[in-house]
Parts: C-alpha cells; structure tokens; sequence
C-alpha cells in the first residue's frame, strides 16, 4: 500500500462517508488552537475514490476543524489504491489506538468493523491486538453487543455517564425503554450498585405484573420524585429505590418499615448495633457491640440484661408486626 504526501481542497473531502470512521469524538475547540497555532502536525490520511473525491481513512476531526477555521486546502496522507478496505481499516484503527486510548465505543466499532473480515474471534482478538486494541474473546463478544444501542446511548456510554456494564444490559431493552433507565441514571447519577439495583427491580416488577419496562418507569410515583425540587439527589435515589422494592417485594418493606419503627421506639445506644437477618428473610439476628473499657462494657450488659423488658424487642425477634 502506498502512501504519499499531497495537498487537497477540503471541499474535495467527503466527511459524510464513515467507513473509516472510529472516533466519537464531535468537538472540535481543543483542536482549533493547536492547528492554528502550529499547524497540522500530522495530516490525516485520505483514500482517493474519483473524479477529485477523497474520503477519510483517519483524521476525520482534523479535517472537520481546518473546514471549520476555513482552511480552502489541507495537507493530507494519500491512498490510491482502491479496494483494499481491510488494509485501509487496519490503517484507521492504528492509527488511532497507537495514539490515544479508545473509549469501548471507539472499541466496538473498531470490532464491529473488523468482523467483516475475521468471523472467528480468536483470529479477531489476535488481529485486533496487532493494531492496538487490547481485547479477548470475551471482551470482543460484550463490544459486539454495545454495538447495537442506538447512538444517543452510544455518546452517553463514550463519554462515561452510562456504565459499560450497564449499556450491556440497555442493549437488551427495546430503545424507548433503554432511554427511560439511561435518563434516570443521567439525572440522578446514582452509584453503580444502585443502577443495577434499580435496573434488576424494574425488570423483574414488568415481569412479574405484566407491564412494559417503560410503564413502571413512567410511573407517577417515580416521575414525581424525580422531578420534585425538595428533594436532593440522594433522596430521590433512595425513594425511588425504597417504591420499586415495596412493589417487587411488599412483605419485605413492610417487615422493615415496621422493624425500623420497633428500634426508634427501643433507642438503642450506639454502641449496639442490631443486625436483622440478610433481606429480613430467616430467623437470624445478630448485634455488634463497641466499648472501649470496663466501665463501658459493664453499660453495654446492663442494656442487653433490660431488652426483654422491651415489648418492641420481642416483636422484632418473633416478627409479630400487625399490618398497617
């Protein structure tokens, strides 16, 4: 393959064709002083099709800034060769992975790319390796599948407001449904164990009720904290995930809502912890206690040796809570 220097009118280069194209990088600022400052320092590389068409095999953000500074002409890499797209996607893929880390968008299109030549994913993470892309078989499965959320998911997920992990499981979703979750996590930023929480209830409540994803999602009871301005961001997590779990798991709530009651009412020293079973399921209660002296222990028995005078106590141990 063969590569020479040349100069081009940018009005020559096509930049709405992508087949090349692996950044998802749109912003263009950051360049703008550099290339005005100091020029290109490396012209991007462009395939030459015909009748003084060009189009991009790498720098699609470096022509789209020099267009945007109105540059009339660019210095360019240029291919002349025709037909040689693998070659050439090769060359896009490195290019930009030996230059900078790729974000698993820019991975898995990389990927998705590449599986047009190589249907075997040993082969594929092995050629995959050689360009710089560092992913195995396992990860190249997972790139396969982010590949197919629409692509206000994809800028969501490459520019990290939407986990990896979590955009895998938003693949598996209708569109309208993966966009509901991903606004929640994009407006309340809850942790990461928190939005597979919220993810796993509501899957399971449409399961089980037999009603859309988007339906429990679009529910009053979850709009209406989300949207209610005398909440803060931790409590409208905490509401949203106390409501999806007294739908899915109602007899749980209750028993918690009325444990929680029972210990306000027993006041607790801090230095006793009651510990309730594992999801209030079972029969096994546990405590931990902290001192720090003799005297302070000798308070910390005087304690326990009074909680059976504590009708709350025995309540919580027996689960004998009437319902509200």
């Amino acid at each position: 393959m063969q590569i020479t220097s040349g100069v081009v009118e940018i009005n020559h280069i096509d930049l709405n064709d992508t087949t090349f194209k692996i950044s998802t990088d749109i912003s263009l600022e950051n360049l703008f002083g550099s290339i005005e400052n100091v020029g290109l320092i490396t012209p991007p590389i462009v395939q030459y099709i015909a009748d003084n068409r060009f189009i991009v095999v790498s720098g699609f953000r470096r022509v789209a800034a020099c267009r945007a500074l109105g540059w009339q002409s660019v210095d360019v890499r240029v291919v002349k060769e025709t037909q040689i797209d693998l070659q050439l996607l090769k060359l896009a893929i490195a290019d930009n992975a030996l230059n900078r880390q790729l974000n698993v968008i820019e991975q898995s299109v990389s990927i998705s790319k590449l599986s047009s030549f190589f249907h075997d994913e040993s082969l594929l993470s092995r050629e995959s390796q050689k360009l710089g892309l560092n992913v195995n078989p396992k990860l190249i499965k997972k790139l396969r599948k982010i590949n197919f959320v629409n692509n206000a998911l994809k800028e969501k997920i490459s520019a990290g407001i939407i986990p990896f992990s979590i955009g895998l499981e938003l693949a598996d979703m209708k569109q309208s449904e993966a966009i509901a979750i991903s606004q929640i996590i994009e407006k309340l930023h809850p942790t990461l164990n928190h939005q597979k929480e919220i993810i796993r209830l509501v899957k399971e409540i449409s399961r089980l009720n037999n009603v859309t994803i988007s339906d429990v999602i679009n529910d009053c009871n979850v709009t209406d904290v989300i949207s209610n301005p005398d909440f803060d961001r931790n409590q409208k997590i905490k509401k949203i995930r106390r409501y999806l779990k007294q739908i899915r798991y109602p007899e749980i709530v209750r028993f918690e809502t009325n444990y929680l009651a029972c210990l306000q009412q027993i006041k607790l020293p801090d230095s006793i912890h009651l510990n309730p079973p594992a999801e209030f399921e079972g029969n096994n209660f546990s405590m931990n206690l902290h001192f720090q002296n003799m005297m302070q222990f000798n308070a910390v028995i005087d304690v326990l040796n009074e909680l059976h005078n504590f009708p709350d106590f025995a309540k919580i141990l027996e689960k004998e809570f009437e319902d509200n």
